[in-house]
Formats: C-alpha cells, structure tokens, sequence
C-alpha cells in the first residue's frame, strides 16, 4: 500500500473552489483533463454510495470506471469527497478531495490517495514510487481554480 497526502493554500472561496471537485464535470475536466466524461449510475440522497460511471483518455486507450463515493461532506467550511475505484483491475484506489475554509477569499487543499495492490507482489513496485504525478496535480489545480477565479472576479 502506498498513501500520499499533500495540501497546498488556494487563493480563492471555499464555494468557487468545490465545484472543481463536486458538481460541475466541465469544471472537473479542467483540473482532470483526461476525463472524458462522467455519468451517475446508481445517485444517493446522502451522495455516499453513489456510483459514477467515468471516461478516461490516457494515451491512446479510452478507460471506464466505476467510482463510488465513499465519504461526502459539504459543510460551510468544510468540504470533502472520497471516491474509491479499481484501476486498470490492479489497484484499489481511495482518494480525498477535501477543502477548508481558512478565510471567505483562501481555502486549504488536502489531497490524499491511498493506492493498494490487488497482488501483494506489486507493493514492491509502489516502493520507488515518486509524488512527483501528485505535486504535478497539485499545482495544476492551484493553477487552473485561480486563474479562473480571478478571470470572474474582473
């Protein structure tokens, strides 16, 4: 198994911010843009237990999963979305999006992903693995949520 957890200071609202991460998959697609699209297959009232139906272009291969939302919280100053999947049938992956309210113009941007071999011969591998993919992500959608922040606020 293999878990990485970094947060980075958003220079926008906590409101303007979720709708990258929940909602809004046009938004979702600029911080992920190997989406292709998503779709609800099974939708909760509580949205914990939903299950979306995803696209994903990775080179030259189009993949689908099946995301489920495991935790959901969408409070005022505190948001937060964890969604569970297999990929490519190898790995059980968790991941948390969660935002945090620090002041009604900068929110807190906590990702972590757990990533868990379905053969324990590939925890091996996971050993030289880099945050190098992460940190990328990370500044892409400090990057991109900002920039379009402050595109509406002029």
């Amino acid at each position: 198994m293999k878990k990485w957890k970094k947060e980075i200071k958003l220079n926008v609202p906590i409101e303007f911010a979720w709708t990258y991460f929940y909602g809004d998959v046009e938004k979702k697609k600029k911080i992920f843009p190997k989406v292709m699209g998503e779709e609800f297959l099974e939708k909760t009232d509580q949205v914990v237990g939903s299950v979306i139906h995803q696209t994903y272009h990775n080179g030259s291969l189009t993949e689908q999963y099946e995301i489920t939302i495991q935790k959901y919280t969408n409070e005022p100053n505190n948001k937060m979305i964890q969604e569970s999947f297999i990929l490519n049938d190898r790995f059980r992956m968790t991941i948390d999006y969660e935002l945090q309210m620090i002041d009604d113009t900068t929110t807190k941007f906590i990702y972590t992903s757990i990533n868990k071999p379905k053969n324990p011969l590939l925890s091996l591998f996971q050993l030289f693995g880099s945050d190098e993919v992460v940190v990328n992500f990370m500044n892409r959608t400090k990057d991109t949520i900002e920039t379009a922040y402050q595109t509406t606020a002029n």
